[in-house]
């Protein structure tokens, strides 16, 4: 079985964009094998920390929280799209997408994480069109998953326009699963099963993953 791990890790210098609603990861130390027999640790993280799936409820209050997520829905068949070719800050168009098939749960790859902890992470990463995105979830699209922090241009935080992809996306159902790493392991030529499980966290807006791609066997 070939496993390939989507997954960032979490330590201290994990970053967030910055914004006050983001807490801030600290990893600390509480208990240590040499004074009382164990170690254990203290770990503060926001529901958006690192590798994390995006629920309904992140944008509107009266829908699904990341607990109530059907895993079904998140884990299964998915497609791998390879979007290296969109420069950094540039748009997926929908001329971008017409050439594709849809599916069910579908992989974005980027190769974005790669800049991961630069400055440039959080500022000239590439997203999604309006129309884009209405095209792919017309077509059968459930699962949005991409090594990027948002498909949503990142400049238009907190503007009129604020995240507008995401209220599209999760106002219908449709799961967002950013921030993924290691894409450049997956190739479009073959066949994968993508596992996403979110912490279990009761009424929450989304929370961090674990989150494997497996090669499927011909």
């Amino acid at each position: 079985m070939i496993m390939i791990d989507l997954s960032l890790d979490i330590d201290n210098e994990c970053m967030t964009c910055g914004t006050k609603w983001h807490e801030k990861v600290c990893i600390k130390p509480l208990g240590k094998i040499n004074e009382v027999g164990r170690n254990t640790h203290s770990i503060l993280l926001g529901s958006h920390s690192g590798t994390h799936v995006d629920a309904p409820l992140h944008f509107f209050e009266d829908m699904k929280g990341i607990d109530q997520l059907d895993l079904a829905q998140i884990c299964g068949d998915v497609t791998v799209i390879d979007l290296t070719y969109i420069k950094q800050g540039d748009c997926v168009k929908i001329e971008d997408v017409t050439g594709i098939t849809p599916s069910e749960r579908m992989i974005f790859r980027f190769d974005w994480f790669k800049r991961w902890k630069t400055v440039e992470y959080y500022t000239k990463f590439p997203y999604f069109s309006m129309e884009s995105v209405q095209y792919l979830v017309e077509r059968g699209m459930r699962v949005m998953a991409l090594d990027t922090p948002s498909p949503d241009n990142g400049s238009a935080i907190m503007q009129i326009e604020d995240s507008l992809i995401h209220k599209y996306l999760l106002k219908r159902g449709i799961v967002i699963i950013e921030y993924l790493s290691n894409t450049d392991q997956l190739e479009t030529n073959k066949q994968y099963q993508l596992f996403a499980l979110p912490i279990k966290v009761k009424d929450c807006d989304g929370a961090p993953a674990r989150v494997v791609a497996v090669e499927k066997e011909c």
